[in-house]
């Protein structure tokens, strides 16, 4: 043969080769983006009552979850089943966390995205320019047949997860947070699902609610978190692509520490906090980066006057990069 021939034939075969492949990862993104789509559908609509454990690092916790989509939202309710006794309530926009001493209320409209167990948009399309979704094979959880799904970065400034998704309803019967180098950090899991008409599942929380709210110390503290409507007095300047604020509040000043500034921001699956405080002749609580579990901190001060930490379930360097770019907005401030 020719050696031109043969380069020529060579050429297209992997020219082809390569379009084949990219035609299978498309048509594997695909069919993955539209389990998630069942998911999303799922976890909003379905009536259910189950039992999960949740593991992260060596701390094991059990809960107790109901879940009903009324005809005026939905209404989510979590109980601990070991150690203290707690208790977290979704109600549409206001989320309030239960204990014996304390009693946290949560008003705003971001907060309405943390759908259990994983919050993921409605729309894909911008959360999978920075993810690819793979399909990963088959398992059983919770006796259900299962599609495990990945949802895995792009880039390096992200962590990736891992879903098992139930074969009839799409509903996540397990979820896994993987960190930079692939490790799981952090599990949720089924050990039983049962799905259940609507007002037996209103009724089942509901009654749990309020006995959790008689056995509350009468002293108990009410904190009622409200999110601003005013511009935050901090911008950040190099946020990692698709990262946007969604929320900023001011949270009111304690003994021994002033007001502290809240700003949130996400990129459609995972958020990051990072919190602004006032020094005044004080030591900053953290500097440079912490980790504990699946959770990075990065510590910095601005103009030596002000503590600046970012806090997420995100690797070590997407903190550090947001907190060092924390800047004051004057205009805010006017």
């Amino acid at each position: 043969m020719n050696p031109r021939h043969w380069y020529c034939t060579l050429l297209i075969a992997v020219l082809w080769s390569a379009a084949a492949w990219a035609a299978a990862e498309d048509a594997q993104h695909n069919e993955a983006r539209q389990w998630l789509e069942r998911m999303i559908k799922a976890t909003r609509t379905l009536d259910y009552e189950g039992d999960f454990i949740y593991l992260q690092g060596e701390h094991l916790e059990a809960m107790h979850i109901t879940h009903s989509n009324q005809a005026d939202g939905e209404l989510q309710h979590m109980i601990s089943l070991n150690g203290p006794m707690r208790e977290v309530v979704v109600s549409n926009n206001k989320v309030t966390c239960l204990s014996p001493k304390q009693q946290v209320i949560f008003n705003g409209s971001h907060y309405s995205r943390s759908s259990f167990p994983i919050s993921v948009p409605k729309d894909l399309s911008k959360l999978e320019v920075f993810y690819a979704f793979k399909l990963m094979g088959t398992d059983r959880v919770a006796g259900q047949d299962t599609q495990i799904i990945a949802i895995q970065p792009r880039d390096n400034l992200r962590f990736g997860y891992q879903l098992w998704l139930d074969h009839d309803t799409g509903m996540v019967l397990r979820s896994a947070l993987l960190d930079e180098a692939g490790r799981i950090v952090e599990q949720m899991m089924f050990t039983d699902l049962r799905l259940q008409p609507a007002e037996m599942v209103k009724q089942a929380s509901l009654a749990s609610i309020t006995t959790a709210a008689m056995l509350n110390d009468a002293n108990a503290e009410v904190v009622d978190t409200e999110e601003q409507t005013t511009p935050a007095p901090w911008v950040v300047e190099h946020m990692p692509g698709g990262f946007e604020q969604i929320m900023y509040n001011r949270v009111p000043d304690t003994p021994g520490h002033q007001p502290i500034d809240h700003l949130v921001l996400t990129d459609g699956l995972v958020t990051v906090s990072v919190f602004v405080e006032h020094l005044v002749d004080a030591e900053p609580l953290l500097k440079g980066a912490s980790r504990m579990g699946a959770m990075n901190a990065f510590g910095t001060t601005l103009d030596d006057d002000y503590q600046v930490v970012a806090v997420g379930e995100v690797p070590p360097a997407t903190v550090q990069l947001i907190a060092s770019s924390v800047k004051h907005q004057p205009e805010a401030v006017r």
